[in-house]
């Protein structure tokens, strides 16, 4: 009897040295990779975004391992010659943008506001300081990159070495995790297909549409004599990912300061561009992009947005908003299961 007791006690010890064990490694393991946290998830990202064309190149190529080689090559050119090109310009025109900043001048724009606001305010310098505050902060966030510049470099070699066995391995470890998950058949096929309708919407529905409608803002800037436009047009990518914002805090305020310093062709021009072209494209490309797939609230993807920049950094713009996405499916799931009993 002492010795079934004994066993008893061994095999509870077991359990607890077991269970301590097991969270002891897991803190040691997020301790491990939390500085790669955000590699491993663009890693995954970018596997989604570019399986397609894996699976393309290994029915012809016929080899797991050379399709892996040459979709990983065709990520690395896909990044890496835009944000060559893009980083070359936004600084160089950033350096230009704030040595113009220091000789601009409103005063012909202050001769337009009403006189009792003109003299509660200095306009000119508000402005001026406004702009000063703007390229100020382009230039520091050109000088950080530069700085991390060797660290993003070894996030960006493993961020390709995960992507190469996220392409050969991918599809059978979402099949494992799908089998682990402790719901119901049906549940597990709604979850995948609303997941990847989220995920589909968070990644071309916000990501995609956004550099197409500051893309075309910035040509729009460079046809009617805007000065620096591949840097205005970098933040109307960033502000049409944001519901209720969007470009038009770039080009309206653009098209107004041509009207008003009477370059009114230019001006005129600008402000039907940006109403015609910039403002309506968001509506032809959104839907032709998307589609009825995962459609996600604008609530959640300006709460996502603000939330995981803060959280995830730049690429918080769109893991933020695919969380919260994913929060409503489960959500969902949850009140279905509710209502049938």
């Amino acid at each position: 009897m002492s010795e079934i007791i004994e066993q008893k006690e061994i095999e509870k010890h077991s359990k607890y040295f077991f269970i301590a064990c097991f969270i002891g490694v897991i803190i040691l393991s997020v301790l491990v990779i939390r500085s790669y946290v955000v590699t491993i998830i663009s890693s995954i990202l970018l596997s989604y975004i570019f399986f397609p064309v894996y699976a393309r190149l290994k029915t012809v190529v016929r080899s797991e391992n050379v399709a892996s080689v040459l979709t990983a090559a065709i990520v690395v050119l896909a990044i890496t010659i835009p944000v060559v090109f893009a980083a070359n310009a936004l600084i160089n025109e950033s350096i230009v943008f704030f040595h113009k900043s220091k000789t601009l001048d409103f005063s012909k724009l202050e001769e337009k506001i009403p006189e009792s606001f003109r003299n509660s305010i200095e306009v000119n310098e508000k402005l001026k300081e406004m702009i000063n505050r703007f390229s100020l902060t382009i230039a520091r966030a050109a000088s950080d990159f530069l700085v991390a510049l060797p660290k993003k470099i070894l996030d960006f070699f493993v961020m390709i070495f995960i992507m190469f066995y996220m392409f050969k391995e991918g599809k059978s470890l979402v099949e494992k995790i799908k089998d682990h998950i402790p719901l119901k058949e049906s549940h597990k096929r709604d979850v995948m297909i609303k997941f990847n309708g989220v995920v589909y919407a968070s990644i071309y529905g916000i990501v995609l549409t956004g550099m197409v409608q500051g893309t075309v803002g910035a040509v729009g800037l460079w046809i009617f004599g805007v000065p620096s436009p591949v840097l205005w047009g970098g933040v109307m990518i960033i502000l049409s990912m944001l519901p209720f914002v969007g470009a038009f805090l770039v080009w309206f305020p653009a098209a107004m300061y041509k009207l008003v310093t009477g370059d009114i062709a230019n001006g005129i021009g600008l402000m039907l561009y940006g109403l015609l072209i910039v403002s309506t494209i968001d509506n032809i490309v959104r839907p032709k992009i998307v589609g009825s797939r995962g459609n996600i609230h604008p609530v959640l993807v300006l709460l996502g947005i603000v939330g995981g920049l803060e959280l995830f950094g730049i690429l918080g713009m769109i893991i933020g908003p695919l969380i919260l996405a994913i929060l409503t499916v489960f959500l969902g799931l949850y009140a279905d299961e509710r209502e049938k009993r």
